[in-house]
């Protein structure tokens, strides 16, 4: 008898509420593209992208930057690389931003529609997407200048003995 049997699933799997069958078929969803080989070429790079997606309709998965990164045969600092411009052709990079336009959009609709956490949006959101938690404070000067006499004027000068003690 093995012990995966003897222990409760949230045990084996480290407190994950997913089941057994949940983690294998994310397994399967990532596995399916994990061998295929790098793209050579801008074209190659559109045509995955679009089966990519075509797959993740189909099949019902999440598609996620990972995975993405996956079924373009390269991790996911290449695929950073591509988007930022530092490798790649701009229309490589312009492939990449549309891409991840359109998993924003997804997880966007799914969050609305309570379908993901909200913490699940907001970390990816802000570890994919570029959006951050940002305050902005403007600072507005309404009195005219003044002199140093004008400012000075309006203070009374206290004319205190201190006496130290001893």
């Amino acid at each position: 008898m093995s012990d995966k049997k003897l222990l409760p699933t949230n045990k084996r799997n480290n407190g994950l509420k997913a089941t057994d069958t949940a983690i294998a078929n994310a397994l399967m969803n990532g596995y399916f593209w994990f061998n295929y080989p790098m793209v050579k070429n801008d074209t190659e790079c559109a045509e995955r992208l679009n089966l990519f997606f075509q797959r993740c309709a189909e099949t019902g998965e999440l598609p996620t930057v990972e995975k993405m990164a996956l079924a373009l045969g390269v991790n996911r600092k290449t695929v950073y690389n591509w988007e930022t411009g530092v490798s790649g052709s701009p229309e490589r990079q312009e492939m990449i931003i549309r891409a991840k336009e359109l998993i924003a959009a997804m997880d966007a609709e799914l969050a609305a529609k309570q379908k993901i956490s909200p913490v699940v949006y907001i970390f990816r959101a802000k570890n994919f997407y570029g959006m951050k938690d940002q305050s902005e404070t403007v600072v507005t000067h309404n009195k005219a200048e003044q002199s140093a006499e004008a400012i000075q004027s309006r203070y009374e000068v206290i004319d205190v003995d201190f006496k130290e003690d001893k």
